[in-house]
C-alpha cells in the first residue's frame, strides 16, 4: 500500500481519539479511526468523494484508505517474459494510483485526515476488498453502488453482507447532506446498534440533526378475532400498543436519550416492508439510512437481512449505513 501522510496535519499532536462503545450508557460522538473507500475508477466514485467531504467536513477521521482491484483477467501472453509481466502489473497498478490520486487532488477530504493511502490489487473485487478491510482493521468500509437497473449494486450488498465493520453506501444519486437520520427498527440488538450510531453520529455534529425511528407494522386480520371493536378503534390500539413497546425500548437501552428520538408508525399494506420503508425516506426527507445488521460471527455475516438487502436495490439516492 502507498501511504502518504498528509502534509497539513503532519506537525499536529493528535490526542488519542475515544471511540463510541455501543455498550456504554453515555454515546459519544462518533469519529472514524480507519476508513477504506473502495473506488471503482467511474463515475460512481465522484458522489462518494462528494460525500466524503462532506462528512469529513463533520465526522473527524484519523486515515483513509482508498482501493481499486483490477479484475482478475490474464492479459499477459504465455511467451512474455516474467519482468515484463512483473512491469506490466507495475505499470498497470502506477496508473491505477495516479487516476485515484488525481480524484482525491480536487477533494477537500485530503486536507482532513492524518494519513491517506492507496493500494491496487488484482482478483475478485469481493474477496480483496473484504480481506484488505480486515487486514487494516477498517471501521467504516466505504462503497458506491450505480444509479444501474442492470447492476442493482450486488458488489455493494455482498460487502455489506459479509464484512466483519460497519458499512457505507453511497448511491450514485446522493447529496451531501445531512439534516435528518432514519433509522427502521424492530425492536432487536440490532436496532439498538443502528439508534446508538445514529445519536452518535448526532452527537459529534449537532442537535439540529434529527434522529427519527420508523416502524412497519401490519394490522392483524380482523376477521378471525371477536373483538367488538371498529376497524380503526382496533388500528389506535395496536399503534397504542407499538409506542408502548417504544418507549420501554428506549428507557430499557438507551436511558437519557428518550427525548432525542422519534417514532414513525407506518402501517405495512401488501408485501416488501423494505418498499415502505423508502417510500417513508422519501416523503419525509430522509439524509441517511442507518440500519442494524447481523455480523458478528462468520455465519451471521452471510444473514445481512431480507430487509436491508433489498432497500439497497431499490435506492438509488440516500446513503445507507449498515452496522454491525
Amino acid at each position: 500500500m502507498l501511504l502518504i501522510p498528509n502534509q497539513n496535519q503532519a506537525e499536529m499532536k493528535t490526542k488519542p481519539i475515544d471511540y463510541p462503545n455501543l455498550a456504554a450508557p453515555n454515546i459519544l460522538p462518533y469519529r472514524v479511526r480507519e476508513m477504506m473507500v473502495a473506488l471503482k475508477l467511474e463515475s460512481t466514485d465522484q458522489a462518494v468523494l462528494d460525500y466524503l467531504d462532506f462528512f469529513s467536513s463533520k465526522i473527524p477521521i484519523r486515515s483513509v484508505y482508498f482501493e481499486h482491484v483490477l479484475p482478475a483477467i490474464d492479459l499477459y501472453s504465455p511467451n512474455q517474459s516474467e519482468d515484463k509481466q512483473l512491469m506490466t502489473h507495475y505499470e498497470l497498478n502506477m496508473e491505477a494510483i495516479e487516476s485515484m490520486r488525481d480524484q482525491l487532488e480536487a477533494h477537500p477530504i485530503s486536507e482532513r485526515v492524518e494519513h491517506f493511502g492507496f493500494e491496487v490489487q488484482k482478483g475478485n473485487p469481493l474477496e480483496e476488498l473484504l480481506k484488505n478491510a480486515d487486514e487494516v482493521m477498517t471501521d467504516l468500509l466505504v462503497i458506491g453502488q450505480k444509479a444501474d437497473t442492470n447492476s442493482h449494486g450486488i458488489l455493494a450488498r455482498n460487502i455489506a453482507r459479509k464484512v466483519a465493520t460497519h458499512a457505507l453506501i453511497v448511491p450514485e444519486k446522493s447529496e451531501p447532506k445531512l439534516s435528518r437520520i432514519l433509522v427502521p427498527i424492530d425492536f432487536s440488538e440490532y436496532s439498538v446498534r443502528a439508534l446508538r450510531m445514529a445519536l452518535s453520529i448526532q452527537e459529534a455534529i449537532s442537535e439540529e440533526v434529527k434522529v427519527e425511528a420508523v416502524h412497519i407494522y401490519q394490522m392483524p386480520d380482523l376477521s378471525i378475532h371477536k373483538i367488538p371493536k371498529t376497524f380503526e378503534q382496533f388500528k389506535s390500539m395496536v399503534e397504542s400498543d407499538r409506542k408502548e413497546a417504544f418507549e420501554h425500548f428506549l428507557s430499557t437501552h438507551l436511558e437519557g436519550y428518550e427525548e432525542q428520538v422519534k417514532l414513525h408508525l407506518v402501517e405495512q399494506k401488501g408485501p416488501g416492508i423494505a418498499r415502505f420503508i423508502m417510500n417513508y425516506a422519501n416523503e419525509n426527507g430522509a439524509d441517511l439510512i442507518i440500519m442494524g445488521a447481523k455480523g458478528h460471527s462468520r455465519v451471521e455475516r452471510l444473514l445481512l437481512g431480507s430487509v436491508t438487502e433489498k432497500l439497497c436495490s431499490v435506492n438509488d439516492h440516500i446513503p445507507v449505513m449498515v452496522i454491525k
